[in-house]
């Protein structure tokens, strides 16, 4: 009778590859993918081609009304949901599917910045920490396209040290926060509707919120004149005395 073993393979993080000994098979290359990959790989690749490319002189000349039409094109194709469950209107794809769209959409630089301020740094944090209440309110509306979204986490003086944030939540009697700071070099900025805020509340706790444009207090500050990447919004989000309900606290 034939014994089999199991085998363990080390699971290496972040740069570990730099410094240690990888595991060929552990290694994923693009012959590994599969047929449902590849098929969303070539969705992605012809809407670029034949939907974006063609368009990046308005996307450079700062149409944002374009970019929420191929935002909302996305959204038909399924692009914007392959993080997303499908209880919210999403695909429910693998991580290797997410990174085939991404990469495939990277193709049209610009426009890759718009999309992964989306789907990757909006809409995932909602998916991954967000409570049901919130997946329900606000996914379905992103990964159609709907809703545009941005992750507001930069700001004048802290960056990479993200804890060296500026940007205060201070609580409320009913349990809901005032928002007073700026963000800065915010993917989607001059047009989206929902932010991924984080702030110190009460200067301390660092925390997330889900702060909606229609919030009293929420602005953009003026498009940055940037070397490249002409085509994506990158602005200031500037919070003064925002209210937030109680239920906006991610997670």
């Amino acid at each position: 009778m034939a014994i089999t073993t199991a085998r363990t393979i080390a699971v290496l993080k972040g740069g570990e590859w730099l410094i240690k000994d990888t595991n060929a098979d552990a290694v994923f290359t693009p012959e590994r993918l599969t047929t449902e990959h590849r098929l969303i790989a070539q969705t992605t690749e012809a809407f670029v081609d034949d939907q974006v490319l063609p368009q990046l002189d308005r996307l450079e000349q700062k149409e944002w009304t374009l970019s929420r039409e191929l935002l909302k094109r996305c959204g038909e194709l399924g692009l914007l949901g392959a993080d997303v469950a499908e209880a919210y209107g999403g695909l429910g794809l693998d991580k290797v599917a997410s990174m085939v769209v991404s990469e495939r959409m990277a193709r049209a630089a610009s426009f890759g910045s718009t999309f992964g301020a989306q789907a990757n740094l909006c809409a995932l944090p909602l998916m991954l920490f967000g409570t049901e209440q919130q997946k329900q309110k606000y996914l379905p509306k992103l990964t159609t396209g709907e809703l545009v979204g941005a992750y507001c986490l930069s700001e004048p003086g802290s960056g990479s040290d993200a804890l060296g944030a500026k940007t205060r939540a201070t609580k409320q009697a009913d349990s809901g926060f005032v928002l007073n700071g700026e963000k800065m070099w915010i993917t989607n900025g001059g047009f989206a509707d929902v932010f991924i805020v984080f702030a110190k509340v009460d200067g301390e706790q660092f925390t997330a919120f889900i702060v909606v444009r229609a919030f009293k207090g929420v602005s953009s500050g003026k498009e940055e004149h940037k070397m490249g990447l002409h085509g994506s919004s990158t602005t200031p989000v500037i919070l003064q005395d925002v209210r937030v309900p109680p239920e906006n606290l991610l997670g």
